[in-house]
C-alpha cells in the first residue's frame, strides 16, 4: 500500500471518528451526516457512498437495537407491520439505485431529504416539548405503520437515511412515548439496512477500502462520544449539527 492510499484510508477513519463521535453526542443518524461527507469530502460516486454508509450503518445499528429490545422499547406489532413493507423497499429501492440516480441524482434527493430533516430536528429539538406519553397500541396505529414504513424503506435504499426522520414520525404521527419510538426506530432500521446492504452488495455500490477505515473510526468515535455526551451542552452541539446539516444538504443540491 502506497502513502496516498495510507492517507486515504487515515482521511476515511478521522471522517468515522467525526460522524461516530456525533452520533455518541447526539443520536443524529449515521447516514445523515456520513453519506454527504464521502460525496462533498471524498468525491465519492452517490450510488457508493449511500451503498457504503448503508453498511455502516447497519453494523452500527446492531448493538443499539438489541440493548432496546431487551429494554422492552420495541412494540413488536408496531416494528413488524413497518418492517413488512420497509424491508421489501429498502431492498428494491438499493437494489435499483443507479437507475434511480440516472433518473433523479441522489445528491439532488439527498440534499431534499436533508434539509427536510434539518426541519423537523429544529422543530423536535427546538420548539417541540413533548409530554410523557403513555403506550398506546391503537389499531390506527397499526393501520398507519406500513405507510410509514414504506416510505422508510424507499429512504433507507436510495440515501441510507434511516432513523432521524422516523423517530419522528413515531412521535409526531403515531404519538408514542420518545423511548419507544427510538427502539422501534432501531429495530425497523436495522433489518431494512441490512436487506438494503445486500442488495447493494450484490450490485457492486460498496466502496470497501473506505467502508474499512470507515468503521474502525466510527466505533472510536462513538466511544469518546457517548463517554462524553454529558459533559457538552446537548442543545447546544444539536444546534451545530443541525447547521452543519443545513450547507451539507445546500451543497448536495447547489453542487
Amino acid at each position: 500500500m502506497d502513502y496516498a492510499s495510507v492517507i486515504i484510508l487515515l482521511g476515511y477513519a478521522a471522517w468515522g471518528a467525526v460522524v461516530g463521535a456525533v452520533v455518541g453526542f447526539t443520536a443524529i443518524g449515521i447516514g445523515l451526516l456520513g453519506t454527504p461527507g464521502l460525496i462533498v469530502l471524498f468525491g465519492m460516486d452517490p450510488v457508493l457512498a449511500v451503498g457504503t454508509m448503508t453498511v455502516g450503518g447497519f453494523v452500527m445499528m446492531l448493538s443499539g437495537s438489541w440493548q432496546h429490545y431487551r429494554a422492552g422499547n420495541v412494540v413488536l406489532p408496531i416494528a413488524l407491520l413497518f418492517s413488512a413493507t420497509a424491508m421489501p423497499l429498502s431492498y428494491l429501492t438499493a437494489r435499483h439505485a443507479r437507475a434511480i440516480n440516472s433518473v433523479v441524482p441522489l445528491r439532488t434527493v439527498m440534499g431534499v431529504v436533508i434539509l427536510l430533516s434539518v426541519t423537523l430536528l429544529f422543530y423536535r429539538y427546538v420548539v417541540m416539548r413533548p409530554r410523557p406519553r403513555e403506550l398506546e397500541v391503537r389499531p390506527w396505529k397499526l393501520w398507519l405503520s406500513p405507510i410509514l414504513g414504506a416510505a422508510l424503506g424507499v429512504l433507507i435504499g436510495s440515501t441510507s437515511i434511516s432513523g432521524s426522520i422516523l423517530i419522528i414520525a413515531c412521535i409526531l404521527v403515531l404519538k408514542l412515548p420518545s423511548p419507544n419510538a427510538v427502539g422501534i426506530t432501531s429495530a425497523v432500521a436495522t433489518v431494512s439496512l441490512l436487506v438494503a446492504s445486500l442488495a447493494h452488495m450484490r450490485h457492486g455500490n460498496i466502496a470497501w477500502s473506505a467502508l474499512t477505515g470507515l468503521l474502525p473510526g466510527v466505533f472510536a468515535g462513538a466511544a469518546i462520544g457517548a463517554h462524553f455526551a454529558s459533559r457538552v451542552p446537548r442543545q447546544v452541539l444539536r444546534i451545530a449539527i443541525l447547521i452543519i446539516l443545513l450547507a451539507a444538504g445546500a451543497m448536495l443540491i447547489l453542487g
